[in-house]
């Protein structure tokens, strides 16, 4: 049977780390090696698992940075030490991905049935309802346009698309050595989807098991926080510039720029901060034109 390790990276949530931890512990095939990503937490998270940390020294390994890093940062390094244990796969999640118990197992056992498919991912839940708009499809290479997965591939074992986010996707060994690793200078958003560009352009794809099942039980207003919409505008916009081309590239980009500047006044999220949404955006404009990445803006930073 193929071996895996599981990366999970967290940031000052101590509890929902433990309860990854203690979730993973159930898998009905047990990972090689857990390695937990600590984004330098403040909240005491080490200490509190830390008999999760003695009493499992074998299997599980902790790895805190000497700062916040973002999840990409945290996927960057949890993946790079994860290669260095020589399994077979590669699982990433952040700390409030809950797998069913069988999660692993059946990503397993398609990964041998599909020895050439070097990507997986299960269906995505989120408060027990099944999240169409986690899996995508490239609509156009060109534009870099993903459109959202259709209900009825569901019925199938399993099925092919294009992108899928960091949660939950587990990579062959030789496809993050062929590819390289995500990119760290990301800080937040937008990782996963350049990884998936990568992936495309290298002619690969994820392979969607659709009864392997992941459930989150959280989706709260801290998502429109403004410096993680920064983010991903940013990056969006640098994986324009980078993976575009031509004519497609320059029309493209200012009908997203347009977009995004409508949606300041027109989005109910942005009621009460829309002077502020217009200074977040303008700078991310300006910041992927300049190739100004890393972390540029701090967590919980007003615009």
């Amino acid at each position: 049977m193929l071996s895996y390790t599981a990366v999970i990276v967290t940031f000052n949530r101590k509890k929902a780390v433990r309860n990854a931890l203690l979730r993973q512990f159930k898998q009905t095939v047990p990972a090689k090696r857990i390695i937990v990503v600590d984004n330098h937490s403040t909240d005491g998270t080490k200490e509190y698992i830390s008999d999760i940390l003695n009493d499992h020294k074998d299997t599980v390994r902790y790895l805190r940075m000497d700062e916040n890093l973002g999840g990409s940062g945290g996927f960057y390094y949890g993946m790079k030490a994860a290669l260095e244990e020589h399994t077979d796969l590669i699982g990433i999640s952040d700390d409030d991905a809950s797998y069913d118990e069988d999660y692993f197992e059946k990503i397993i056992d398609c990964a041998e049935n599909h020895p050439n498919d070097m990507a997986f991912c299960g269906s995505m839940y989120i408060n027990g309802n099944l999240d169409l708009t986690a899996a995508k499809m490239l609509a156009n290479d060109k534009l870099l346009r993903f459109v959202p997965s259709k209900k009825e591939d569901y019925s199938q074992k399993s099925f092919y698309i294009d992108d899928w986010p960091f949660v939950g996707p587990v990579f062959r060994g030789e496809l993050i050595e062929e590819i390289g690793l995500p990119r760290k200078d990301f800080f937040i958003w937008y990782d996963d989807s350049e990884y998936a560009l990568r992936m495309h352009q290298n002619g690969y794809r994820y392979r969607l098991v659709s009864d392997a099942k992941i459930q989150i039980y959280q989706l709260d207003e801290v998502r429109f926080a403004l410096w993680k919409q920064y983010y991903g505008f940013r990056n969006e916009l640098y994986c324009l510039n980078k993976y575009s081309s031509g004519i497609y590239k320059v029309i493209y980009r200012q009908y997203m720029i347009w977009k995004k500047y409508a949606s300041v006044f027109l989005k109910s999220s942005n009621k009460g901060q829309r002077k502020s949404a217009l200074i977040a955006y303008h700078k991310a404009i300006v910041d992927s034109r300049n190739k100004n990445l890393g972390k540029t803006v701090e967590p919980g930073e007003k615009f």
